[in-house]
Formats: structure tokens, C-alpha cells, sequence
């Protein structure tokens, strides 16, 4: 299948309005440079460089799109070079992997990608394809969330993965020993990957799939893991509350430090025990519903 690039300077302000906008266009991939440093490969929404000029680089499979995905560019930045180049066949997609190697999180629990040896046969591992799904444990928001499961292994609990992305939260948690864990995600390319990555770690039948529109099916849950972002996570509070038994824990990533305080206000009108952790300028933090 080929694929198209999209290539043009812009400035960091700029890079941060048109990626969102070309996401919604039909780009599949979105990658972020500057000559002397090195390039940011699917951004997060809302994490922009620090760097004043940038070069963005729109990936596209559909030549339509990118057409209506250049004419739009250029209403939008009329004074901006947009170079147009269709590339060789490759996987471009999974070209980020090279990078991906086993990583272990708090005292006892790898992420295994696929090609490589188990370090650690006595330890939890996870055997990870995350596919084109969000969730790798490279980032920081993932890893905060890997360390609590290590330290605090949900076993004969059920949980909640809301935006599971890869799966990989919803896989470590059952191998630590969890009942169930409900998964939601609004991609189903992210549900696809979850299920793929919990059959290949033999925890398939510990998954449930839970459409977004169907929340009110969750009830009376152990706990509810959501690496999403902040902005979604403050409104959606009140329904993780609905979600969870007296004394159910939340666990919440995805947050940057300058967010911290703003969320755990938030959270602090229902829930108590609040802890933040903080790793690469990213936090997670913790609570619990006091019991009635």
C-alpha cells in the first residue's frame, strides 16, 4: 500500500494547531524535527517542542486525503512551503519499534516486545505488540501506571482500563493476578490491539470489551486505571466514582506537572488518600472512595 508525506516549517504554535487538525483529516502518523534535535514520533495531544521552527511531517495511506488534507493546509498557512512526496513501500507504521526493547517496571514486571528473550523467567512479563495503540511503557504516563500495578498487585480484583490503548495496563494487571479487567476505548484499532496482546499473554478470557456509550453497565469495580489526558479526566470523575465499590481505587495518568493540582482538587471532592507521583514532567496520581 503506498503512503504520502506531507512535509512543511512551521512554528511550534503553529505545529500544536494544525496536528490535531490533520489527525482529523485523515493523517496516521505525525512526526515533529528539528535539524539539530531529535524528532518527536506521534506527539501526544498537547505536547508540543520547545523548539521555536520545526519541520512537520503529516503521514498519509490515502491519496484523497492527503489532497483534501493540502488544500486545507494551504487556506490555513498560505505562506508555508508544503512539499508533497510519496514514499517507497515499507511498514512506516511500525518503524518506531526498532527503539522498543524490554523494560522492567517497579521490582518485578517486564514489557516484553516481540523478537526479544525474556530477561527474568521468574518475573511478570508481558509479551507486547502494541500495534498503531497508544501504550508501550516507553512513555512516562504508561510507566507510572506499570510501577503501581508492580506495587500493587490487584489480585482476585476487578478492574477498569478505560482507554486501554495496547492493552498493556489491562495485561499487567491480570497477570499480577486480577478476576476481570473492563476495557473501553473509543479507537477500535486500540480494542483490536488489546485483544490480539491479551490472547498472545494467555489472559484473553480475563478481558471484557465495554463501549464507551455503555459506562452505565460498569458498576461496583475494584478500581479503574485511566491513562488518557487531563482535560477528559476532570470531567469524567463523577463516573468513575459511579463505577467503583466502597473503597475502590483510581489510578490516573496522562497528567502533566502543571495539571497536578487542578486534577487532585478535582478528585479530592469524592475521593481521599490522594498521591501524586511525578517522572519526566508527567505525574500520576492515586486515590481511593472512602468506605460507607
Amino acid at each position: 500500500m503506498p503512503f504520502y508525506e506531507l512535509t512543511m516549517p512551521v512554528t511550534a504554535e503553529q505545529a500544536a494547531t494544525v496536528e490535531p487538525l490533520l489527525i482529523d483529516r485523515g493523517a496516521v502518523g505525525i512526526t515533529l524535527s528539528n535539524d539539530n534535535q531529535p524528532p518527536i514520533y506521534e506527539p501526544l495531544p498537547g505536547e508540543t517542542p520547545v523548539w521555536p521552527q520545526v519541520k512537520l511531517i503529516a503521514l498519509f495511506d490515502d491519496e484523497t486525503k492527503l489532497r483534501q488534507a493540502r488544500c486545507f493546509l494551504q487556506q490555513q498557512l498560505p505562506l508555508v512551503e508544503i512539499i508533497q512526496t510519496q514514499l517507497k513501500d515499507a511498514v512506516w507504521e511500525r518503524m518506531w519499534m526498532d527503539h522498543f526493547k524490554p523494560m522492567r517496571f517497579g521490582r518485578n514486571s517486564w514489557v516484553i516486545p516481540e523478537g526479544f528473550a525474556v530477561k527474568d523467567p521468574q518475573a511478570v512479563n508481558v509479551y507486547l505488540d502494541p500495534g498503531l495503540a497508544f501504550g508501550t511503557g516507553t512513555h512516562a504516563t504508561t510507566a507510572l501506571c506499570l510501577e503501581w500495578i508492580d506495587h500493587h498487585p490487584p489480585a482476585g480484583q476487578v478492574w477498569v482500563d478505560f482507554g486501554c490503548g495496547s492493552g498493556i495496563l489491562a495485561i499487567m494487571a491480570l497477570l499480577h493476578g486480577a478476576e476481570k479487567v473492563i476495557c473501553v476505548d473509543i479507537d477500535e484499532q486500540a480494542i483490536e490491539a488489546t485483544r490480539q496482546n491479551a490472547q498472545k499473554n494467555k489472559v484473553f478470557k480475563g478481558i471484557e470489551i465495554v463501549a464507551p456509550e455503555q459506562l452505565d453497565r460498569i458498576t461496583q469495580v475494584d478500581g479503574v486505571f485511566a491513562n488518557i489526558l487531563a482535560a477528559p479526566l476532570k470531567q469524567l470523575r463523577p463516573a468513575f466514582e459511579k463505577m467503583l465499590k466502597p473503597g475502590g481505587h483510581i489510578v490516573l495518568s496522562g497528567i502533566l506537572a502543571e495539571q497536578q493540582q487542578t486534577l487532585c482538587d478535582e478528585y479530592a471532592q469524592s475521593f481521599i488518600d490522594i498521591e501524586c507521583q511525578n517522572l519526566d514532567d508527567w505525574v500520576r496520581i492515586s486515590a481511593r472512595l472512602p468506605q460507607k
